[in-house]
């Protein structure tokens, strides 16, 4: 899903908006989406750079750190990104990235502007994968109250050879 740039990148106060959807069961990268993906993203022409700006919701399959189960985690995902304009290099009709130019404290590469900027479109779901990234839980848990792995004792049963069993009575009796 891409949104289109070319009207924004005409002029500064310009913006376009686009719904996010992607359907429930899609891959991810490596999660799976258990609920679609529902939001929405808008770019804005803010004269030196454009704002990407959005908001959407979905649920991913996880681990659980404690009993290793998989469950279905909610996210709410925030979407923001702030390029400068002089990155869309209109004669060469493809982005070219200048990051030197552009420093207000974000930890912008030209690997991740190249990702989420295709000419003059914006790879939405680039920018869905890394606002998953950012939105997961170090530690996923399945509940807060998950106990967790069970015994090593309740993954076997122990079988008690009958041949030892005088020796088993003897170290009882100590």
């Amino acid at each position: 899903m891409h949104l289109d740039l070319t009207e924004v990148l005409r002029g500064p106060g310009s913006s376009t908006q686009k719904e996010i959807e992607f359907p429930a069961g899609f891959l991810l990268d490596e999660w799976e989406l258990t609920e679609p993906v529902t939001g929405w993203v808008r770019a804005a022409n803010a004269r030196r750079s454009i704002v990407v700006t959005g908001k959407a919701k979905t649920s991913v399959v996880l681990q659980c750190s404690r009993c290793l189960c998989d469950y279905s985690q909610p996210l709410e995902l925030v979407l923001d990104v702030t390029v400068p304009l002089s990155t869309f290099n209109s004669q060469l009709g493809a982005a070219a990235v200048n990051v030197d130019e552009f420093d207000d404290g974000q930890e912008l590469t030209q690997e991740d502007i190249a990702a989420l900027f295709k000419e003059h479109h914006l790879d939405v779901s680039e920018l869905i994968r890394q606002a998953i990234v950012l939105a997961l839980p170090i530690q996923p848990l399945c509940s807060p109250d998950c106990p967790g792995l069970p015994e090593e004792s309740q993954y076997r049963e122990e079988i008690v050879d009958p041949r030892l069993e005088a020796l088993r009575q003897l170290s009882n009796r100590n």
